[in-house]
């Protein structure tokens, strides 16, 4: 079922916002210039700070073996989705059984964001798998067997080096609950020690590796910017009303679960769903003391309410009509997909469709010019340099004076200057004359300097 809901038409062009291309050009970057340890961004021109690079080498790796497209920049967050799903079933048969899982897999699918932040080249899927694993874990430390701890450090690890800060909470979600539990002996459990120490170890040898170069501005970038933005005007309860507004369908049923599983967890004495709530509260809670709030910071709290509104199922349905629910949510799906692959419906995304379809013809007109530089006039820079193939750096320009001024300049290279129509009929008539417009893709043109005017253009296939 995630496979049918998360894969369908994702090797169209488009479907990618502005972090997934950014994301894509640094893989790209990896890819190209076997640089894997010291991360140049060609977008800030500078390392890549933002975040650890798990995520990302991966992505350059599956570039090398597969080539650079859109489906292959999604492929590492589309089977993330996938495995979340199948994460989340088993962690439902952990705490009670295969019902719970089931549903709770049904309920991580109706999640707003999950399958469409899975159809995109972003860490957020990624890192909620991870941390699910890693807690998966650490439950199974608790029922079974102790060793379970190495296997929640190493996810843990994985979980930093997919989106460092975040993935630290499997390890403040385990604290927490041990410590509500008054299981204060199992802190000092050498295993789980140890299991610390693999969460750690990696992260500090790539630190190593990369000889601190990074750390000092992701530090800022992830900490002092989150907790001193100032660009951000939303109020400190704005994670609270985004699960009471976009997760209203859901939210009761999980809160249901949370209370249904706690009245079975005292007469059992087995408290996984307690591990649950802690998990669920903590990403709300923590990130609202950051002064920049975005809803899809909070991704990984999502398998945790899906595996309370499981147990709300399974509670409240009965067998039989249990079956039912999952034979009509099979057929449902299926002859869903089926329909929607058959009619003639347009299911290319929209965005970003003028860099889709002005890149290739760019690419076109750089093969033409020994020397050649591309400017772009208050247009995103991202997603041109992840669609484009043969263009690798762009100058941005976004004050009409700096334009007017390169425009009108002499250069021994060519030129291409990427900008709206509209822009391009508010200059002087001189600086216009100096440049002969080449290509126009609805309300965007691409001009030229008078050096090259033979220049061919040729249209990119539809």
């Amino acid at each position: 079922m995630a496979a049918l809901a998360i894969l369908p038409y994702s090797w169209f062009p488009g479907g990618m916002d502005i972090d997934s291309c950014h994301y894509g050009v640094v893989s790209r970057t990896i890819m190209e210039t076997g640089k894997w340890i010291g991360i140049y961004d060609v977008l800030d021109k500078g390392y890549f700070y933002t975040h650890f690079p798990l995520c990302l080498w991966i992505t350059a790796f599956l570039f090398k073996i597969f080539g650079v497209s859109t489906f292959t920049a999604k492929l590492l967050s589309m089977f993330s989705g996938i495995a979340l799903v199948g994460a989340i079933f088993y962690f439902g048969k952990v705490i009670k059984d295969s019902w719970v899982g089931f549903f709770a897999g049904i309920a991580i699918l109706l999640t707003d964001p999950i399958v469409r932040t899975a159809r995109k080249c972003r860490l957020d899927i990624p890192l909620a798998l991870f941390i699910t694993l890693a807690l998966l874990f650490f439950a199974l430390a608790q029922k079974r067997s102790r060793w379970y701890y190495l296997l929640f450090g190493i996810s843990t690890s994985l979980a930093i080096m997919a989106k460092d800060v975040a993935g630290i909470t499997p390890i403040l979600i385990a604290v927490v609950y041990l410590i509500l539990l008054w299981r204060w002996k199992e802190l000092f459990h050498p295993l789980f020690i140890l299991g610390l120490g693999l969460a750690i170890a990696p992260v500090l040898v790539w630190a190593w590796a990369d000889k601190g170069i990074i750390l000092k501005t992701w530090y800022n970038c992830n900490f002092i910017h989150l907790l001193k933005y100032t660009d951000c005007k939303v109020r400190w309860y704005f994670y609270f009303w985004v699960l009471g507004t976009k997760y209203f369908y859901l939210l009761p049923v999980a809160i249901y679960g949370a209370y249904l599983g706690w009245k079975d967890a005292l007469k059992t004495k087995s408290y996984e769903v307690l591990l649950l709530i802690i998990w669920a509260l903590i990403f709300p809670v923590a990130f609202s003391f950051g002064r920049q709030k975005l809803d899809y910071l909070i991704i990984p709290m999502y398998p945790a309410t899906a595996l309370l509104a499981g147990l709300a199922a399974d509670s409240v349905l009965k067998d039989v009509t249990k079956n039912n629910v999952a034979r009509w949510a099979k057929y449902v799906l299926l002859a869903g997909t089926i329909i929607v692959a058959c009619l003639p419906l347009s299911v290319k995304s929209k965005r970003f469709d003028v860099s889709v379809n002005v890149a290739p013809v760019l690419d076109q007109l750089v093969k033409q010019a020994p020397k050649y530089e591309v400017v772009i006039y208050k247009q995103d820079r991202a997603s041109l340099l992840f669609y484009s193939k043969e263009v690798r750096d762009l100058t941005m320009i976004s004050e009409k004076g700096d334009l007017e001024k390169l425009l009108g300049s002499v250069n021994d290279k060519v030129r291409f200057y990427f900008l709206c129509d509209h822009d391009f009929n508010e200059l002087s008539p001189d600086v216009k004359n100096s440049a002969k417009i080449l290509f126009r893709y609805k309300d965007r043109i691409v001009v030229v300097n008078q050096k090259e005017p033979a220049l061919v253009v040729t249209l990119p296939e539809k």
